[in-house]
């Protein structure tokens, strides 16, 4: 008798938990498929954070590169650069660009820059060197004591699908994790309960805040518009100084003959919650004319454009993407004239 209630309380217990196991991988199963950088790490509703406002178009033939020794113009960037988005303008102007990533030269730029650039082939005129604002503090400061580049040119490869893709829409998240769809839904019902959250690092990964945004549904198409989503890095990463800017105008000296555009994308923190954040390196950079104010851009164009930076993702959208392509385009006009055979 002992044995048959035993065995009926395990059985009680086995159906409980196989119960509970089913419920959670259809809560899963029907949590929508994060596409943004931010909803997919933090393991936020993408239903409450994903943008709506379609993107405009970016030709498939503006996405292109070009080898390094063919190239009018070198672009050294980050993940802002890698989807080829904000080049696409410069492509689309007749200018041939190629890409590479700040990793594939360990992160550096050293003193024999020009040099290097020589040894790699390049025969164009323009570097374009592109940094997020709060990376470049760390970039610059170990630039200042590098001697020699260490690496070979290695360029990044153009993305696999054109950056203007719609979001995509509603399908069974497959690959999830059993536990996802409940840590989605509570995650983001403390969110949307609270004026100021982050996360658990230790237990989630990367910091990643969730905050008020003044007049956030002028700006952004996510249900939740009157809340962003952005990374912690932001905060806690030291902020970019005069002395910052002054390395940068050195550094036009280390490049000669060919002609540096620095390319600074504003954090999303500074362009939604902190706008003077960069103000001590804005008014040292902004005089020295070596590259766009894409700050003042920015908060020129936050409210015209929904989604600037949209909810879900560290980067720009599509529309940002363009917007600082069209500018990058004129900055680079004013010293190198595309060639007169391709001028639109």
């Amino acid at each position: 008798m002992e044995d048959t209630k035993s065995a009926r309380t395990w059985l009680r217990i086995f159906a409980a938990g196989y119960l509970v196991c089913c419920a959670l991988l259809l809560v899963s199963l029907f949590t929508p498929i994060p596409y943004g950088d931010l909803t997919r790490i933090g393991r936020i509703s993408e239903r409450e954070f994903g943008w709506h406002e379609p993107p405009p178009p970016i030709p498939d033939a503006d996405v292109k590169t070009w080898p390094i020794n063919e190239s009018d113009i070198l672009v050294i960037g980050d993940s802002f650069s890698v989807r080829y988005a904000w080049q696409s303008k410069l492509v689309g102007a007749g200018y041939k660009v190629t890409t590479t990533h700040w990793d594939n030269l360990g992160g550096v730029l050293c003193d024999d820059f020009s040099g290097w650039l020589q040894k790699s082939g390049f025969k164009g005129k323009v570097v374009i060197v592109e940094s997020i604002e709060r990376l470049l503090y760390d970039r610059i400061e170990k630039s200042q004591s590098c001697k020699t580049m260490k690496h070979a040119f290695k360029p990044t490869p153009p993305p696999f699908e054109n950056p203007s893709r719609p979001a995509p829409g509603f399908q069974l998240n497959w690959d999830a994790q059993l536990l996802s769809g409940w840590l989605t839904y509570q995650n983001t019902k403390e969110i949307l309960a609270s004026d100021s959250w982050t996360n658990t690092p230790d237990r989630w990964g990367p910091l990643i805040d969730a905050r008020v945004v003044p007049e956030g549904c002028k700006q952004f198409s996510h249900r939740a518009c009157d809340k962003l989503l952005m990374t912690a890095e932001d905060r806690v990463n030291p902020a970019l100084t005069a002395e910052s800017a002054s390395f940068m105008k050195r550094f036009e000296s280390t490049a000669a003959p060919y002609k540096v555009v620095w390319m600074v994308v504003p954090n999303k923190t500074s362009v939604y919650l902190q706008q003077n954040h960069a103000d001590a390196f804005r008014a040292a950079f902004n005089p020295q004319n070596i590259g766009p104010d894409l700050f003042a851009l920015a908060e020129q164009n936050r409210f015209k454009m929904k989604d600037l930076f949209p909810a879900n993702e560290t980067h720009v959208s599509t529309r940002g993407y363009i917007l600082f392509g069209q500018r990058m385009l004129e900055a680079v006009r004013e010293v190198f004239p595309p060639p007169a055979a391709k001028t639109q």
